[in-house]
């Protein structure tokens, strides 16, 4: 893009940011007494035309999703189709090729339409032997089919499309101009290499069965890991503690006993970093940002929605909670 159509599309973004669900608003959702009061309140805001829909509160699902395609799409108009921004709808493309492999007659209502390809156009490529898909996601479906055929593990399925995208990302955002997005790129692959070192680490596979999930393009190597094994939890924590990432390190010993405490501290992390896109004035990074705002904003009325629907105490809906891009 041109400065000219990137101070537009920012010009834009600005103004959408500003319609973002601030950190009260999901704690007065959280702290709503029933499912239909925290509904109501999420009315208030820019979800309001997607609510508008629904016959019932527990459909909320529904609105979630519709607000996420239209943001997406928005954004992906106003990046004039820009890499980095296909490049993070394709996650959830790739989520619905791991489906498809995994699930016999699989419908395409059944499938995301927050991606590139539509769930129709996708399941019509893969009913060929040979996928009709673009590199590198065809050699991944390729390899991915035959080392399930041979081994019966799903997991191989994960892992095979997972690296195909990690892949796709590093040369666009990792090897990218931008040096927030390189910053910020490197940051998402070493927090998601520790998920996948700790969830191993829980069920007692070791670092072999690690290296072969291991993603490539972050600041930690495999060696990094390998060390990390040899260390109990407090000595983990002060290993993160002097490491860049070292206000995970402040969640204390629960940052290594549970995910769910991990993947909140890394999306927090994760948004505090992008957020410095909010002090670029032209280029990508804004857009970036907003995008990933959004995202996180939605996982977090998920987490409320979902806690009020199942009657979860307001309290441990709020620890779950990530902040707020705003």
């Amino acid at each position: 893009m041109r400065e000219r159509d990137f101070a537009y599309a920012v010009a834009r973004i600005r103004a959408l940011e500003t319609k973002l669900i601030s950190d009260a608003q999901l704690d007065r959702m959280a702290d709503a007494p029933n499912l239909a009061e925290a509904v109501a309140l999420l009315g208030e805001t820019e979800y309001a035309p997607a609510l508008a829909h629904l016959q019932e509160a527990l459909q909320f699902e529904t609105a979630l999703d519709a607000e996420l395609q239209r943001v997406f799409r928005l954004v992906l108009q106003l990046s004039q189709d820009a890499p980095e921004i296909r490049l993070l709808m394709q996650r959830y493309d790739v989520e619905n090729l791991k489906r498809i492999l995994k699930e016999a007659r699989l419908g395409a209502a059944r499938l995301s339409r927050l991606g590139v390809w539509p769930p129709e156009w996708l399941l019509e490529r893969m009913e060929a032997a040979e996928p009709e898909l673009p590199e590198p996601y065809a050699g991944a479906v390729r390899e991915a089919r035959r080392l399930y055929q041979a081994s019966g593990d799903v997991q191989e399925i994960d892992r095979i499309l997972d690296r195909a995208w990690f892949a796709a990302g590093h040369q666009i955002l990792g090897r990218g101009r931008s040096d927030l997005l390189r910053e910020w790129w490197s940051a998402a692959v070493d927090l998601t290499n520790l998920r996948i070192w700790l969830r191993l680490r829980f069920i007692g596979l070791g670092f072999a069965d690690f290296q072969r999930f291991f993603l490539e393009g972050g600041h930690w190597q495999p060696a990094d890991f390998q060390a990390f094994g040899n260390q109990n939890d407090d000595q983990l924590l002060a290993l993160l503690n002097r490491s860049r990432y070292s206000r995970l390190a402040g969640a204390g010993p629960l940052l290594l006993t549970s995910l769910s405490v991990l993947e909140r501290e890394s999306d927090n992390y994760l948004t505090e970093l992008i957020g410095r896109a909010k002090y670029i004035a032209l280029g990508i990074e804004p857009l970036v940002g907003y995008w990933l705002a959004k995202e996180t904003e939605v996982r977090s009325l998920r987490i409320i929605l979902t806690g009020q629907s199942n009657r979860v105490p307001n309290s441990k809906i709020k620890e779950r909670l990530r902040r707020a891009y705003t």
